[in-house]
């Protein structure tokens, strides 16, 4: 039976409020959708998933929810894993963002189907858990969508929110709407990737019988293989901006135009986050007069290139082992930071600005081992870079610790392997 739990509701006050908040919502996204498709025309694309008119499952999947890129990459040893184990079982991903659709359709796992989640209004979601008819949710991390998990429940079917965080922003908008105190009183199990984001958890609304402390996935995820090595150009020494933001590209600029004054032949791989901004870097790179190549079309650099813009998806962490060390982006401006274990995983110094919520514990774990360092703001930043490319002994001793620190901190995936394979057992 699709609906055994159909009396299961939310308090009429949290429900009122939350549907005043979504209903003018819906319009407003949708307009920003497609303003956004102007720059990127993929989110055009499969429009009518979002209203929950997906292609009906032959058979009930497990279905994975990653909302973007990072989840996606996140979630692959897991989805890996589920595949290997569970092979006649269909498996369903959506995300948000052409990108983590992009990342999800390359693992290219067999009997996989990869679509973007609905609007969080009941419409869209039964309309959803209808054609697809799910065996079991698995949520990633920060991803609370009120009307969502309701239907879930509603639906029978097990709720687990995997590899979950939360930061002290967070929890208190989440208290300042009850309707997410509720919500997180639904899932049957919340595994934590640390025991402060249980805390939280438990804070925002969660019941104490559901949370536990798996650890972070993204500590399991295995290398992916370089694109470029160290040796495969002539320049030196040689750093990374991974995942960078509109604010602190000047100050990349910056810091990389005063690098040359002393290091002539330096040479600065760039990978800014989000698509968009390729075209505005590579202008503002070649409007300060340095030599730009750009991997969509160039390839590789070439003796003269001092940027190298990495403007592809999914190869920024291949081209890591090609730099001496690796600034991580979204820490300068106030974005939260991005995931500081990849660079971390290769062996490779780590540097990040003060803002760093999103991935506070591991950035902890880091800078707890020496290989780590956290910079107050731009300025600190470049002297900071400076100074590691003046001592190589130093760069290696970081890169040993960080290398040390993830290999003696992987153990989630299995934990998180067993809270599915429980609620697996038996479903039809």
């Amino acid at each position: 039976m699709l609906w055994p739990m159909a009396s299961l509701s939310y308090p009429i006050v949290p429900r009122l409020l939350y549907g005043a908040l979504l209903l003018p919502a819906l319009p407003l996204l949708t307009l920003h959708l497609l303003w956004r498709s102007l720059r990127q025309p993929a989110y055009r694309n499969f429009f009518d998933e979002r209203l929950g008119r997906h292609r009906r499952s032959a058979a009930r999947p497990i279905w994975l929810h990653a909302a973007s890129l990072g989840e996606v990459q996140a979630a692959a040893p897991l989805l890996a894993a589920l595949r290997a184990e569970h092979a006649g079982v269909p498996i369903w991903v959506t995300c948000q963002t052409p990108a983590g659709r992009q990342a999800a359709e390359a693992l290219a796992l067999a009997d996989c189907t990869v679509a973007y989640l609905p609007f969080d209004a009941g419409f869209c979601v039964r309309a959803f858990l209808r054609r697809v008819r799910p065996r079991v949710a698995l949520v990633l991390e920060t991803e609370i969508w009120p009307t969502l998990f309701l239907q879930v429940r509603r639906a029978g079917i097990p709720l687990l929110m995997l590899n979950a965080r939360i930061t002290e922003r967070s929890l208190r908008r989440y208290r300042r709407l009850a309707i997410f105190r509720h919500a997180l009183a639904l899932p049957e199990a919340i595994a934590c990737q640390s025991a402060a984001d249980a805390e939280r958890f438990r804070a925002a609304g969660a019941l104490d019988a559901a949370l536990s402390v798996t650890g972070n996935l993204k500590w399991d995820r295995p290398a992916p293989p370089a694109v470029a090595a160290r040796a495969d150009w002539p320049q030196t020494p040689v750093w990374m901006a991974a995942s960078t933001h509109p604010d602190e590209e000047p100050v990349v600029l910056a810091a990389h135009r005063r690098l040359l004054r002393e290091f002539p032949e330096a040479l600065l791989l760039w990978a800014p986050r989000h698509v968009e901004r390729f075209e505005p870097v590579a202008q503002t790179v070649q409007n300060a007069g340095l030599a730009l190549r750009r991997r969509s079309r160039d390839a590789l650099p070439d003796a003269d290139t001092r940027v190298f813009l990495i403007d592809t998806h999914g190869e920024l962490a291949g081209f890591m082992p090609g730099s001496d060390l690796v600034f991580v982006g979204g820490s300068l401006q106030a974005i939260g930071g991005h995931n500081v274990l990849e660079p971390a995983g290769f062996g490779l110094p780590v540097l990040v600005g003060p803002h760093t919520a999103h991935f506070s514990d591991s950035v902890a774990a880091l800078q707890a081992v020496g290989g780590l360092l956290q910079v107050p703001d731009a300025e600190a930043l470049a002297v900071q870079i400076a100074a590691l490319l003046r001592d190589p002994t130093r760069r290696a001793a970081m890169g040993r610790a960080n290398a040390d620190c993830v290999a003696a901190s992987r153990g989630a995936l299995e934990k998180t392997k067993a809270l599915v394979a429980q609620r697996l057992v038996g479903g039809g």
